[in-house]
C-alpha cells in the first residue's frame, strides 16, 4: 500500500469534506481516507496495483473538486523518491 497526499480546491464545508471522502473511498484499491478541511488536503492509502494518485485526482475533479498530488509516502524508503 502507498499513501498519496492530495491538495483539493473547492472544499468550503464539512459536507464538502465528507463528499471528498466518499468519492475517494469508493475507488477500487483505496483503503484509508483522511480529509482535512482546514488544510484542504486528503491523505489516501491505496493499492498501487489498482489505482494511482492521478486517477484519484481525476475522480475528485469529476466530482467538482479539482485536486493535485501534493506528496506521497510509503515504499522502500518512506516515499522520498515517490
Amino acid at each position: 500500500m502507498q499513501n498519496a497526499i492530495l491538495k483539493i480546491d473547492g472544499m468550503t464545508s464539512e459536507g464538502c469534506a465528507d463528499l471528498v471522502a466518499t468519492v475517494l473511498g469508493g475507488i477500487s484499491g483505496v483503503g484509508d481516507v483522511r480529509v482535512s478541511l482546514l488544510n484542504c488536503l486528503a491523505t489516501v492509502q491505496y493499492d498501487e496495483r489498482h489505482t494511482t494518485p492521478q486517477l484519484l485526482a481525476g475522480s475528485l475533479a469529476r466530482a467538482g473538486y479539482p485536486a493535485q498530488q501534493a506528496g506521497t509516502s510509503g515504499g522502500c524508503c518512506g516515499g522520498c523518491c515517490g
